[in-house]
């Protein structure tokens, strides 16, 4: 999970009091920082602060069960600064490399590794166009569903290309990306890194949505969605119960 913006990330979570119980870790990570450096708290303070915010959160949750996590990201919250990126900006040049590799999937998936190359670059000045992310984590992003054999292949024809290198260290999954261009014109400004995939198929002209609630991108093939399914749920859900709790007042 990619985090532009994490300070804002965890005034939202915290206005807002709603967290994807699949997003727990990463925001604890996340928060100890911000305790850390908005609030100036240490570890003692942090680990009592994350098991505050648990315990209002989750009902069946047990202290003794978390104790180490909590201690591990609270000793870690002055590692790192939190990452205040409102998005990254893709050149004309950078897009002109993309389409000319004419082949839908894989400009899906150089477009990608562009993208998290740039971030990376956000967050560590001296990163050089380097990505360190697992194929799953890439072709998640892509919105790409291949075979695991696909997904080497696919990244090896994008080095076959001349656009990408390989660490030198065998064991390493990282991955150079070279055909960043900042010295050309901004074209596109990329702000939401979970569908990648579908922000070049918007650039490319096809019909994608973004959801009214949770922003995140979405197929809108008969030009009326709103909504991800994930979000439709939650608001159909809602109705259910309105009409519910409105009928049973009627029946008095």
């Amino acid at each position: 999970m990619i985090i532009l913006n994490e300070k804002e990330y965890v005034r939202n979570i915290l206005r807002d009091k709603c967290l994807d119980p699949s997003k727990v870790y990463p925001f604890l990570s996340i928060y100890a920082r911000y305790l850390y450096q908005e609030q100036n708290l240490r570890k003692a303070g942090i680990m009592e602060e994350l098991n505050r915010f648990m315990l209002h959160h989750y009902p069946r949750y047990h202290p003794a069960d978390w104790s180490a996590r909590i201690e591990k990201y609270a000793a870690n919250a002055g590692k790192y600064p939190l990452c205040e990126c409102d998005g990254i900006w893709v050149t004309e040049n950078e897009l002109n490399t993309v389409e000319e590799i004419q082949d839908k999937v894989l400009e899906r998936l150089a477009f990608t590794l562009l993208c998290l190359a740039k971030f990376s670059n956000f967050r560590n000045p001296e990163n050089r166009n380097w990505l360190h992310y697992s194929n799953g984590e890439i072709y998640s992003m892509a919105c790409i569903n291949t075979t695991a054999f696909e997904k080497d292949l696919k990244i090896n024809r994008l080095r076959e290309l001349g656009l990408i290198e390989y660490a030198k260290k065998v064991s390493s999954l990282s991955i150079q990306v070279r055909y960043i261009d900042p010295d050309s014109e901004n074209k596109l400004f990329i702000s939401d890194f979970r569908k990648l995939g579908y922000e070049w198929r918007i650039y490319k002209g096809e019909k994608y949505v973004r959801c009214r609630d949770c922003k995140i991108l979405v197929k809108n093939g008969n030009g009326k969605r709103q909504y991800c399914r994930e979000c439709a749920k939650i608001r159909n859900s809602s109705k259910t119960l309105e009409r519910y709790h409105r009928n049973k007042i009627t029946d008095f």
